[in-house]
């Protein structure tokens, strides 16, 4: 099931004790545009702040064009505009785990310095349509989009403090879910045997 912008700003007005629900995200009432003025930063904050398999993404990075590093990298690659936050940088072909390091150029822009040649970076991208967003990741938004609002809306601090908590023990839950989707390591039942001699 997939959950609406509308649905996660009713969820965080539910969480913070407000039962009059919006018609809709982009409405002209005061708790929607004040729902809106948090969104996307808070979207992105919670995105960054976890590694969701639904928005981990590899690709390919370019290289900085006429850049000369003066420190311990030989490459300068050029960071992806979707990307949240840099999880792995791999050597292409290779599945060993580098080092590297985020900087800025001359003009602001963001780069990735490494010793790889051919650098494949796993990352968290920005997933702005919500149909995409795991079940876990709503929940986790909506919580910490109330913490975010709490005192304007309630007056409370103290719910909005709850609600920071809560988030914070969904992201853990979150944790272990996450874990469950995939494989670390293949069985193989030659080891299964030889131990077992």
């Amino acid at each position: 099931m997939t959950y609406s912008k509308a649905q996660i700003f009713n969820i965080s007005l539910n969480i913070l004790g407000v039962s009059t629900p919006l018609e809709n995200a982009n409405s002209s009432d005061n708790r929607s545009i004040l729902l809106n003025n948090y969104y996307f930063l808070a979207r992105d904050y919670v995105l960054k702040d976890f590694d969701w398999n639904f928005a981990s993404i590899f690709r390919e990075l370019s290289l900085v064009e006429k850049f000369d590093l003066v420190s311990e990298y030989k490459y300068c690659y050029n960071y992806p505009n979707d990307c949240i936050c840099a999880r792995d940088l791999f050597e292409k072909g290779d599945y060993r785990i580098q080092k590297f390091a985020i900087s800025s150029l001359e003009n602001g822009d963001r780069a990735i310095l490494t010793n790889v040649d051919k650098a494949v970076l796993r990352y968290t991208r920005r997933v702005e349509k919500e149909i995409y967003f795991s079940c876990e990741f709503s929940m986790a938004l909506a919580y910490y989009l109330a913490s975010l609002t709490s005192s304007v809306i309630t007056g409370s601090i103290q719910k909005g403090e709850s609600a920071y908590q809560r988030y914070r023990e969904i992201l853990k839950h979150a944790k272990v879910l996450n874990a469950d989707e995939g494989i670390e390591d293949i069985y193989n039942e030659n080891t299964y045997l030889d131990a077992r001699s």
